[in-house]
C-alpha cells in the first residue's frame, strides 16, 4: 500500500508540474500584417513612389537553447505601387477615326524576403533585467513593380549583416524586443544606366541580373533594419506577438536610390 501511494505521489509530482516548467527547443510561427514602401529611384523616375501590400504573410522556424538561437523566416505578398503625387491614373489616345483608346496606369507591387540568422547570448541566462544577443544574418529581399514610369522595376538585395538584439522581460509572460542589423556586404541588382540590357546569349531576365548585379560594401550600400516587438507567452507552447520593422535602403549607382519600408505584423508561435 505504501508503495502504491508513493508511486501515485511521484506521478502526480512529475505530470502535475506547471506547464511553464517544460522546455521546447523548436518553434514554428505564422504572421500577417501590412507593408508600406516609399522610394525615390532616380534611375527609374523623378517621382516618389509609394507601395502598399495588405496583407503580407510570413512563416518562421526557430530553434533555441539557453545560449543560442537560430531563425529562418519567409515573407511576401502582393499589392500596388504608384507615384505619391498622381496615384493611379488613366491615359486616353484619340485615333483619326474618332475612337479613343484608354488605358490605366497602376502598378502591381510584389515583395518577397527570406532571412536566416544565428544569435548567441552575451550575458548570463539568469539575468533578470534582460537578455543581450549578438550574431549575424543572411537576407535576400526582392521588390518588383510592373509599371514604374511605364516600365518594369526590380530591386533585389542579398546581404550579410551583424545583429544585436535585446529582450526585456518586464513581466513573467511579457517581453519587449529591440533588434538592429546593418549590412556590411551584399549583392544589389537594379537597372543598368541604359535601362535595357542587351545580350545575344541570355534571356531578358538573365541579362538583367547578370548586367545589373554589383557587389556592394557598407561604404556605398546603406541597408539598416530596426525591429521593435512585443511578445506574450500564453503557456509553454503558445506565444502571441506584435512586431514593427523599419528598413532603410540607399545605393548611388547608376543613379541614387533611397527607400524606406515599414512592416507591422501580428504573429502566433507554437513550440514543440
Amino acid at each position: 500500500m505504501k508503495r502504491i501511494l508513493f508511486t501515485i505521489s511521484f506521478l502526480l509530482t512529475v505530470f502535475g508540474r506547471p506547464a511553464y516548467a517544460q522546455r521546447h527547443s523548436n518553434a514554428v510561427g505564422i504572421s500577417v500584417g501590412t507593408l508600406t514602401l516609399r522610394m525615390l529611384d532616380q534611375q527609374a523616375s523623378p517621382l516618389r513612389y509609394r507601395g502598399t501590400i495588405r496583407p503580407v504573410f510570413g512563416l518562421r522556424y526557430g530553434h533555441a537553447s539557453d545560449r543560442s538561437r537560430f531563425n529562418l523566416r519567409l515573407s511576401g505578398g502582393a499589392g500596388s505601387m504608384n507615384p505619391e503625387r498622381f496615384g493611379s491614373r488613366s491615359y486616353a489616345t484619340p485615333f483619326p477615326d474618332g475612337k479613343t483608346f484608354t488605358y490605366d496606369v497602376s502598378s502591381v507591387f510584389y515583395s518577397a524576403t527570406i532571412e536566416a540568422d544565428y544569435l548567441r547570448r552575451v550575458n548570463s541566462p539568469d539575468n533578470a533585467t534582460g537578455n543581450l544577443w549578438v550574431g549575424g544574418a543572411l537576407q535576400e529581399s526582392m521588390w518588383y513593380a510592373d509599371e514604374v514610369a511605364n516600365f518594369p522595376w526590380v530591386m533585389n538585395t542579398a546581404t550579410v549583416a551583424p545583429v544585436v538584439q535585446y529582450d526585456y522581460p518586464f513581466q513573467p509572460r511579457h517581453t519587449l524586443t529591440l533588434r538592429v542589423d546593418l549590412a556590411v556586404f551584399g549583392l544589389i541588382t537594379r537597372a543598368i544606366y541604359a535601362n535595357f540590357p542587351k545580350s545575344t546569349d541570355d534571356t531578358n531576365v538573365g541579362a538583367y541580373f547578370k548586367q545589373g548585379t554589383r557587389t556592394a560594401t557598407i561604404n556605398k550600400l546603406g541597408n539598416v533594419n530596426v525591429q521593435l516587438g512585443y511578445g506574450f507567452r500564453v503557456n509553454s507552447r503558445i506565444s502571441l506577438g506584435a512586431f514593427y520593422r523599419v528598413r532603410y535602403l540607399s545605393y548611388p549607382l547608376p543613379r541614387p536610390i533611397r527607400a524606406v519600408s515599414s512592416t507591422l505584423s501580428l504573429e502566433s508561435e507554437v513550440r514543440f
